[in-house]
């Protein structure tokens, strides 16, 4: 008997009730041939619905209290708090075993694509390629948007630099992105043209070259690189330009070559919009190193991290969609690559398409949200119809891969419901004397103030705890007092307008076994918020009010409506897999994030990681 592969496909934000209808309607052939022939469940997350938590627990069947990555970092707690945390893309955020070291025991060879937590590489005899999401090693610049003024001469080649400050709202988004102004020139041949300086020592230039056509109003773009010998690129608003190169220095200073597209969102009269992508590495991206060049030979460069938020438009939208299926689809022929020339056992990614529509385009398109428009939400329904069918044909590419022997799983993290209200958790405890900040109304003074947030570790709350924190000023024999009145702020937190309490649940760290979230690094009292709610700040005044956006890491994960869930999902097919077999989840409970390691474990011959906490989901298989 032929041995058996395991694909796994990481499609981050997956959201199990609109691809059961875009599946019905037929729209998802990849998709329907997927679920004939196995089978698809919602997916309890582990708490909290946060991306790294979740991808971490996939791989080592354990909850965030015992692989400690409840966030998008990691920090030693007894440190200065300018320690540099440790943060998600690093292996060594995850304190458990995962089943790519259990594999690589047993002599079977990983392959991990675009992974959180999972550089430096966790395998010896395996292959990791451009490790990921939030902060990828190999990126050297993140994307930029370069609004570009066609005002003349007599104005200042740089004019303002927009940034998105950190918050709880943005660590779960990502929304980290910049905005150049510009004001582009003459040149001396009659066109216009700007000059932008990239990377840290500005040492690159590109060159936007703008010349008006026939019909007033649109104009021809071009970009080149200034050092290039290369012709200037067509930068067009209905496709992505072609690759450009240059040597841009990373942030230990060395010189690395760089790819980048570029691509027109809008030309009007006075103003055109030119987006950049992220600017990666073309080598030494992966592992073995000299895998990194044979890919972007062979498939082409590599791209992460999405340049354009999917709104306010289509022209958003479509450059959206088109960087995730080049994303997708370079994955799905890398793994196709290194099977053909190296081989692998089992393969693991990660894809970001639906989280990134999630954000913007849930909330808009439910019938419950206070600022509905019927005729707007069916612009946003059909960019989640779009979405599906983007990763449908991702889904047909990685597919290819799999023969008769081989197990296919595809699965999200969580997915998400919908959040009208959002609440500030820092202004909470600052209305609870728990909080005090300094005169800016946003800082927080360290030393006045009990208890603290960390911005990328959302469902948390610590106590500023004496010789524990190095600025502690609760002391030891008060820190259950301050716990007490933290869980009686949340308990008590209600939304202004409809009287509902914000908070599901809380508990104290030494409770919170219970959800499987405690720990020495973790927060002293661990909450998640209700159903429809946020975290992040509202607009307005207050600490509960409008929400700007859809989020899922910090309601509980079981918040379901008629239209979206934030449950993940998995669909899983393969030899002795029950074909068409879903779980009758509010009878016999739901899978479970933490039973996919122990299930894959066996399905592949091998144990479960040594601190998996899950349970083999047995009744998946044929003979069950």
């Amino acid at each position: 008997m032929a041995k058996s592969k395991l694909l796994q496909v990481g499609f981050d934000g997956m959201n199990l009730l609109p691809l059961r209808k875009y599946e019905a309607d037929g729209l998802l052939p990849n998709f329907s041939s997927l679920l004939e022939r196995g089978s698809a469940n919602r997916l309890l997350c582990a708490i909290p619905a946060w991306t790294p938590t979740n991808w971490a627990t996939l791989v080592t069947g354990a909850t965030a209290g015992t692989h400690g990555l409840g966030g998008w970092s990691v920090r030693d707690l007894t440190k200065p708090r300018d320690t540099a945390d440790i943060r998600a893309e690093d292996s060594r955020s995850v304190g458990a075993e995962t089943i790519w070291e259990v594999a690589e025991r047993a002599n079977l060879k990983s392959m991990i694509t675009f992974y959180p937590a999972s550089w430096p590489p966790p395998v010896a005899d395996g292959y990791v390629v451009a490790p990921g999401f939030r902060y990828p090693p190999f990126a050297v610049l993140r994307p930029e948007k370069y609004v570009i003024g066609l005002l003349g001469a007599d104005h200042q080649a740089q004019v303002s630099r927009e940034t998105t400050r950190a918050g709880t709202d943005t660590a779960e988004t990502g929304e980290e992105r910049e905005v150049t102004h510009l004001v582009a020139r003459p040149t001396a041949g009659g066109a216009l043209e700007a000059e932008i300086r990239l990377g840290r020592e500005s040492e690159v230039c590109l060159l936007i070259g703008i010349s008006e056509v026939a019909k007033a109003g649109r104009y021809t773009v071009t970009a080149q690189c200034a050092d290039s010998a290369s012709a200037p690129v067509l930068v067009e608003k209905d496709r992505w330009s072609e690759w450009l190169f240059a040597q841009l220095l990373d942030a230990d200073g060395e010189t690395r070559r760089v790819s980048f597209r570029l691509r027109l969102l809008q030309d009007e009269v006075d103003t055109i919009i030119v987006v950049r992508s992220e600017a990666h590495r073309t080598g030494g991206f992966a592992s073995p190193e000299k895998l990194a060049s044979e890919l972007v030979d062979s498939v082409g460069p590599f791209i992460g991290m999405f340049a354009t938020k999917p709104e306010p438009g289509d022209a958003e939208l479509d450059a959206c969609l088109d960087e995730y299926l080049y994303s997708g689809l370079w994955q799905a022929r890398a793994a196709k690559y290194v099977m053909d020339n190296h081989g692998w056992d089992l393969h693991f990614s990660h894809w970001h398409l639906f989280d990134t529509i999630n954000h913007s385009h849930v909330n808009p398109a439910d019938p419950g949200h206070p600022g509905f428009d019927a005729k707007r939400a069916e612009w946003h329904m059909s960019a989640h119809k779009r979405a599906f069918e983007v990763a449908d044909q991702v889904l047909g590419e990685f597919l290819t891969l799999a023969d008769e022997n081989t197990y296919v799983l595809v699965n999200s993290d969580h997915a998400m419901a919908t959040s009208h209200r959002w609440g500030s958790v820092p202004r909470l405890l600052h209305d609870h004397g728990l909080i005090a900040f300094h005169e800016d109304g946003i800082t927080v003074d360290p030393a006045r103030s009990r208890t603290y947030v960390i911005p990328d570790r959302g469902s948390e709350i610590f106590v500023n705890l004496e010789g524990r924190e190095p600025d502690g000023i609760v002391p030891a024999d008060q820190y259950e007092v301050v716990q007490e009145e933290i869980i009686e702020a949340l308990h008590d937190w209600r939304d202004p307008d409809s009287g509902k309490r914000a908070v599901a649940l809380a508990l104290k760290n030494q409770d919170a076994q219970v959800v499987g979230f405690w720990g020495p690094n973790n927060g002293d009292v661990f909450f998640t918020l209700n159903r429809g709610f946020g975290w992040g700040d509202p607009l307005g005044e207050g600490s509960i009010g409008p929400g700007r956006g859809a989020l899922h890491g910090s309601q509980i994960p079981t918040s379901e409506g008629p239209v979206f869930t934030n449950m993940g999902c998995f669909i899983i097919s393969g030899p002795g897999i029950k074909g068409g077999y879903e779980r009758d989840w509010q009878r016999y409970g739901l899978m479970r994030m933490i039973d996919l390691a122990p299930t894959m474990a066996l399905l592949m011959g091998i144990r479960p990681p040594a601190h998996s906490q899950g349970a083999v989901l047995w009744d998946l298989l044929e003979d069950s």
